[in-house]
């Protein structure tokens, strides 16, 4: 490219400019190859692929990459289920569900490790430190791995909490941290107006980070599937990277 695209940083290489425009070009050729490949194949595929997502992806860059799939496989019916990663794993084990991303453990079955993800702190942007009170934590139901992390982090750092919220649906932990009611702990896949993160304030304790699967169902494969899955990887890559 006659520029350099690389420069260190301590231990590690990270991007120029130049290097970060051309990762963006090199991204969209991937695209365009990608979506070539699956209009020509795709096009006499027929059936159904039912797709399992936790919210923060359907919120967020999942619309794009569905529309690039079916869009290939007008032919192919799309099944999505949004919901929490343990549901999404039972679902995959009984054969309800052909293809799944997962926070956390892959549950033994057919996965693919291809991120693995920083997890926040998140509050509203004028959220204040409660002195000598607990903190108030906004979580999803049991089992789930972000509401295990941000108790056992607090445990280990000898803070105290309480649980404020504890719900079924991400959308609802967000409207809570908004209306001020308490931190969240979740990764940056999808982070509304209004929230901030607050990592590195008041104090917090590290949060470790959320491995994320493509897990498959033992019960299929097939074409289709095997497109979905590789734009679903491809859109993680895209987006996390």
């Amino acid at each position: 490219m006659g520029k350099p695209l690389f420069r260190k940083n301590g231990r590690r290489q990270e991007l120029t400019e130049s290097g970060e425009q051309l990762l963006g070009f090199a991204r969209r050729m991937l695209e365009l190859n990608d979506e070539a490949v699956l209009t020509v194949r795709g096009t006499g595929l027929h059936g159904k692929v039912r797709l399992g997502v936790p919210q923060d992806f359907a919120d967020s860059w999942l619309p794009q990459t569905l529309a690039l799939f079916t869009s290939a496989h007008p032919k192919v019916q799309l099944d999505i289920l949004v919901g929490q990663s343990d549901r999404l794993l039972q679902l995959l084990r009984n054969g309800a569900l052909d293809l799944a991303l997962t926070f956390g453990d892959d549950g033994g079955l057919s996965s693919q490790l291809i991120a693995t993800l920083p997890v926040y702190w998140y509050a509203n942007a004028t959220w204040e430190f409660p002195e000598r009170e607990p903190l108030p934590l906004l979580v999803l139901e049991q089992p789930c791995m972000f509401r295990q992390s941000a108790i056992d982090a607090l445990d280990r750092a000898g803070c105290s909490w309480r649980i404020v919220l504890s719900g079924t649906s991400v959308s609802a932990l967000w409207a809570a941290a908004k209306a001020g009611l308490g931190l969240v702990a979740r990764t940056a896949i999808h982070i509304p107006d209004g929230v901030a993160c607050l990592d590195g304030r008041f104090g917090l304790p590290k949060l470790n980070a959320a491995p994320l699967h493509l897990v498959r169902s033992s019960t299929r494969g097939d074409m289709a599937i095997e497109d979905l899955a590789g734009l679903m990887v491809n859109a993680v890559d895209s987006h996390v990277l």
